[in-house]
């Protein structure tokens, strides 16, 4: 990593997906017309809109919004994946990068769509990136397409495969929708859920277990090993040979059942002001960055669970017992090029829609409905120390510096009344 830490792709995902992008783009099912109507309407692509496809892949979801005459920017990390998207998708403009650290302005972008790769991402980085880069009503999108495992068959592949993902990020275990819980960016997600099936045979089968990252990248031998079994399947009794057997039309064809899901909503966007909304609670045993929790307890001393690596007359103690900051504050020193993202520089709560640059000492701000939520006073600046520094371009910690450029500044608090903070809570700022 250079001096300031920008993101860097999976190294799962970079071995796996940089052996199998044939094999992915040969094999991988596309999305099914309903869905596709779905997202387009929901994103509202049309010509005039711009959208941004992270972890476009080799364009399975890129090629399909095409049609729109939407501005279509798509970011792939794996260099032989996005040399397949060049191909299939030519008219949309490629960018490199991740998305922890996408190369665009603030608000430069109409909607955001990841297609069957959010699982890969750091999310509490990500879904500060792409707040960041979306316009104001702006929208994100995930498009997931899974297999049907409630078909016996297809369940047995999942067992089949299941053994070599080891610690792969996978978008079967749903890790991702509790990734989602824990940030308040955006508003409340929908869903909607489509049936689909791809059509293949033996080989193409053997190719779509071949295009999953943690097979593409094993050993060669467990790997062939594994698409023998695969083989052993489709010709077992209950497997879908028979099924292909059955077909009037005699191609050889069975279908493999997909579920394929959109969970999609609208960028969070509040004028700055005195009230605003917690987006991201974080906390951990000590140093950074502070990892996003669903809520914590807020106390005299500060959230359970929480602790620092430096002693009390630095961080924490009563009158330092909450570090708090402001998603805007973030996107403004993302924009000048530094790391920055909800608990990057240890801050325990994050509120967005609340003028920073207002705030004084012994303002009050108040968490969730009145009188129920953690009561807070504003202290102090935090003020930045060499342990964040790697953040930062040229290591210039002085970006947030209260004397600097008190409008980025970190706030110490103590709590005047204990409670829970959560993600999506009201926040409000008082003057005695």
């Amino acid at each position: 990593m250079s001096a300031h830490e920008p993101a860097t792709v999976n190294p799962l995902a970079a071995a796996g997906f940089g052996a199998g992008a044939d094999a992915y783009e040969r094999a991988r099912p596309t999305y099914p017309p309903d869905a596709v109507a779905a997202l387009v309407e929901q994103l509202d692509l049309r010509e005039g809109r711009t959208v941004l496809d992270l972890g476009a892949g080799t364009g399975k979801l890129t090629r399909l919004l095409a049609p729109t005459g939407a501005r279509i920017l798509a970011l792939e990390p794996v260099a032989a994946m996005r040399a397949k998207l060049a191909a299939a998708v030519p008219q949309a403009e490629l960018l490199d990068g991740t998305a922890e650290d996408i190369a665009l302005p603030n608000g430069s972008v109409d909607a955001v769509v990841v297609g069957q790769a959010f699982h890969w991402f750091d999310a509490v980085r990500a879904l500060s990136e792409i707040h960041r880069v979306l316009r104001p009503g702006g929208r994100l999108a995930l498009a997931w397409n899974f297999r049907d495992e409630s078909v016996p068959w297809v369940a047995r592949l999942g067992e089949l495969m299941h053994p070599l993902a080891s610690a792969t990020p996978q978008a079967r275990t749903h890790v991702w929708r509790a990734a989602l819980r824990r940030d308040a960016l955006f508003e409340p997600f929908e869903t909607l859920a489509f049936h689909h099936v791809h059509r293949l045979d033996e080989a193409g089968l053997r190719e779509r277990v071949a295009s999953v990252s943690f097979v593409a990248a094993a050993d060669p031998a467990v790997r062939e090993a594994l698409l023998d079994d695969v083989s052993a399947l489709v010709r077992s009794e209950g497997g879908p040979a028979a099924e292909a057997e059955a077909e009037a039309d005699g191609d050889g064809l069975f279908g493999l059942p997909y579920e394929t899901e959109l969970v999609w909503a609208t960028r969070r966007t509040i004028e700055p002001g005195t009230s605003g909304v917690v987006v991201t609670v974080c906390q951990n045993g000590g140093g950074v960055p502070k990892a996003p929790v669903e809520g914590a307890h807020a106390g005299r001393l500060g959230l359970d669970g929480d602790a620092h690596t430096e002693p009390e007359d630095i961080h924490g103690g009563p009158d330092r017992a909450i570090c708090l900051y402001s998603q805007e504050a973030i996107e403004r020193v993302r924009a000048d090029g530094h790391q920055a993202f909800p608990g990057a520089y240890g801050e325990n709560v994050v509120v967005l829609g609340i003028d920073w640059a207002q705030l004084q000492e012994a303002d009050r701000v108040e968490l969730g409905h009145a009188g129920e939520g953690p009561l807070l006073e504003l202290t102090r600046h935090a003020t930045p120390c060499q342990t964040i520094a790697h953040w930062f371009t040229e290591r210039r910690i002085s970006r947030i510096s209260q004397k600097a450029n008190p409008q980025d500044a970190r706030w110490y608090a103590r709590v005047l009344r204990e409670g829970r903070v959560e993600p999506g809570m009201p926040a409000r700022v008082t003057r005695p």
